[in-house]
């Protein structure tokens, strides 16, 4: 049976933007965790549940901010190029013969998937986007799918803090914990950048190895400057 989180999140963000996310996500909780770490052993008047309680707050904070962030900046990005293209096909619709703002569609679109066309082909497909194309709106607004994605892609980051955190909640703040949580983001990443590798024709071993390695010492660092 499908993960229905995964199922989810892949219905509404591409394979490379799906795993950048999770990426990113683990990232960012790897860090800021080996950050509050590090200041437990600095302030003496801190409890170690106290620690935990504001580890759990923070990174969770953390990655709910950021996670919203990059979806909201991927849809309004998107919506951008949108009314861009659109407000230029209006243009073209009440000078349709204009060489230059032809060329700036043809750009815009990406050549319609075409990498050599003919200057035939390239004419024909501008005078269909041109009498196929939505009329200008004055107003460009999030639509149903655009929250979907929006949910999807932070939901990637807000859940890539539970496995790092969770031998915090279980074993109280301890060495252990400490230990547990660093392998397992390391471990997270480390098989990210092994897809990532995989299905870029790169040595998957190699740069998961590589990753994993990195991550530990990223926290380790974070840990001993509480930055």
């Amino acid at each position: 049976m499908a993960n229905p989180i995964t199922t989810y999140q892949r219905r509404y963000m591409s394979y490379g933007a799906w795993l950048g996310e999770w990426m990113y996500g683990f990232i960012m909780v790897a860090v800021v965790s080996g950050m509050l770490n590090g200041l437990s052993g600095i302030d003496p008047n801190l409890y170690r549940w106290q620690i935990t309680a504001w580890l759990l707050f923070v990174t969770f904070m953390v990655n709910v901010s950021w996670g919203f962030i990059d979806g909201y900046t991927v849809i309004y990005g998107s919506l951008t190029d949108k009314a861009d293209q659109e407000r230029l096909i209006g243009k073209l619709k009440k000078d349709r013969n204009n060489p230059e703002l032809r060329e700036k569609l043809w750009d815009l679109v990406g050549g319609g998937g075409d990498d050599y066309p003919s200057d035939e082909t390239k004419e024909m497909y501008i005078d269909r986007i041109i009498d196929e194309g939505p009329e200008v709106k004055n107003k460009y607004t999030l639509s149903k799918e655009d929250r979907n994605i929006l949910i999807a892609t932070a939901s990637c980051d807000i859940l890539a803090v539970i496995p790092v955190i969770l031998p915090f909640i279980i074993l109280g703040f301890n060495g252990l914990a400490l230990t547990l949580s660093r392998l397992i983001a390391a471990v997270a990443i480390g098989y990210l950048v092994y897809l990532y590798a995989q299905h870029t024709g790169r040595r998957k071993w190699v740069a998961a190895g590589i990753f994993f390695v990195l991550t530990l010492i990223m926290m380790s660092v974070t840990y001993y400057f509480g930055w």
